[in-house]
Parts: C-alpha cells; sequence; structure tokens
C-alpha cells in the first residue's frame, strides 16, 4: 500500500513547515499528552493528512470573518490548515499546557493563528463563519456548545468516525440543519461531515 505521506500532495515549503511541527510536537509528547502514543509511529496520516483533508473544503476567507478550531488539543486540524494558508484561524483549547504548546508551534512554524485558552462555551466571538473540529465531542455536543457562535451563514466541517450516522440522526432531535458527508482520505469508514443552516429547534419547554 502506498504511505499517504506520497499520495498526498503537500507544496514542499508547506511540507517543510508540517515537518517542523511534527518535530516539536514530539519533544513536547514527552512532557505532555499531545495525542495518543499508539499514533505516534503513524502521525503523518493519522493526524497530518487527516487534518489536511479538510482544507480543500473550505469556503475562502471573507474579510472580518474567522474559523474556529474546537478543542484543537495539539492542533488538529486548526493549526494545520493555517500552516497550509488559512489566515483566518483560531485555535480553542482549554488546556493551558496544550494552548502553551499551540504558541511555541506557531511561533516556530511562523504562522498566523490566534490560540484561546478557554473553554468553548466560554468565548465571546463575532463572525464565526467557519466551525472545525475533530475530536472534541458528538455532533450534537458540539452544535450545542458553539450555538453562542452561530450565525444564519456558519458552516461545520467535522471529522466522524464510522458511527456518524447516528451522530446526525441524535443532532437532528435539536437542530434542523443541510448535511452533505466527504470520503475520508484516511479512513475507510470515516466521513468528514458538513453541516450548514442550522437551526435549533424549539421545545415544549421554551
Amino acid at each position: 500500500m502506498q504511505s499517504m505521506k506520497s499520495s498526498f500532495y503537500f507544496e514542499p515549503d508547506k511540507q517543510e513547515l508540517l515537518e517542523k511541527y511534527i518535530i516539536i510536537l514530539k519533544q513536547y509528547q514527552k512532557k505532555i499528552n499531545l495525542i495518543g502514543n499508539s499514533t505516534i509511529c503513524n502521525l503523518w496520516q493519522r493526524h497530518i493528512v487527516d487534518s489536511a483533508q479538510v482544507f480543500a473544503l473550505l469556503p475562502k476567507e471573507k474579510k472580518n470573518c474567522f474559523l474556529i478550531d474546537v478543542g484543537t488539543g495539539a492542533g488538529f486540524p486548526g493549526l494545520v490548515l493555517a500552516i497550509m494558508g488559512r489566515k483566518d484561524v483560531f485555535l480553542c483549547e482549554k488546556s493551558k499546557k496544550k494552548a502553551f504548546f499551540l504558541k511555541e508551534a506557531k511561533q516556530a512554524c511562523g504562522v498566523r493563528a490566534l490560540i484561546i485558552n478557554e473553554r468553548i462555551e466560554n468565548v465571546k466571538l463575532r463572525n464565526c463563519s467557519i466551525i472545525v473540529s475533530r475530536a472534541f465531542s458528538s455532533l450534537n455536543k458540539l452544535l450545542i456548545s458553539t450555538m453562542h457562535l452561530m450565525t444564519k451563514d456558519t458552516i461545520f466541517f467535522v471529522h466522524k468516525g464510522k458511527k456518524y450516522k447516528d451522530e446526525v440522526e441524535e443532532a437532528k432531535k435539536n437542530f434542523t440543519f443541510a448535511v452533505d458527508y466527504y470520503e475520508s482520505v484516511t479512513s475507510y469508514e470515516g466521513k468528514i461531515v458538513r453541516v450548514k443552516n442550522i437551526r435549533k429547534k424549539a421545545n415544549e419547554f421554551d
């Protein structure tokens, strides 16, 4: 089987920065649990390529509008997207240690991204046009946690595993939305789930 590193194309300058990012991540992994130890040997495919595949799906950047990565952890996918060229990225991470790592990695790679060391429920950000998330929570919980950030035009791009349909059905109990699925290049069972036109359903207690 051909490796993802050779089958997924990165521009040479971006690949160089991503490799620098990996070096820093491995250094900090000895002190902080940034990623699962079992994924280190397959870090490029499992984390870098998995994050990067969203880049081509994203709408173009708009003036005074932002992309926020909810529960970014070690920077997946948000910091990867910033390294690949997005200049509208906010990285939300509640852990102080992980936020410190993100600051160091961002500076070392010379990319533009704002780090928010806070719980997503406490983040105050206007004009949030894109929300991405890779391993934060179920889709339903993600939508509930970010309701205060949404506009009528906010679009979500969320990495999901084989139970993605179950998560969508659960979220539909509380929200109406349009949903599209994109094949994952790193998982035969996984999908990139795009959610838009999101509206909270009224319930009998509202």
